[in-house]
């Protein structure tokens, strides 16, 4: 019997026979979340939608207190993760 869709190929999968956070930490939080690493994906993703909601929540919550809080929190988020990332391509030295 023919599918309609094809289904995809699984990505590459880890049983892991630690705990969620010891499992999420191993493998990385974005690479769980984002790529299923292992069997605690949706764990992950459950997780980082809830920090990406506070975040979210947060900025617009400021926005309504003062516009000029909403600007300058998302300049300093924008700001710091560039700078992290910046930190970890060029390889320079760290905190």
């Amino acid at each position: 019997m023919n599918e309609r869709i094809p289904r995809r190929e699984a990505p590459d999968f880890r049983d892991s026979e630690d705990g969620v956070i010891s499992s999420i930490v191993e493998d990385g939080f974005l690479n769980v979340a984002l790529d299923d690493a292992n069997q605690y994906g949706p764990h992950a993703m459950i997780i980082f939608l809830g920090l990406a909601s506070v975040l979210t929540g947060s900025i617009l919550g400021l926005a309504m207190i003062d516009p000029i809080l909403s600007v300058g929190t998302v300049i300093l988020i924008i700001g710091s993760t560039l700078t992290n990332y910046l930190i970890a391509k060029l390889k320079l030295p760290g905190r």
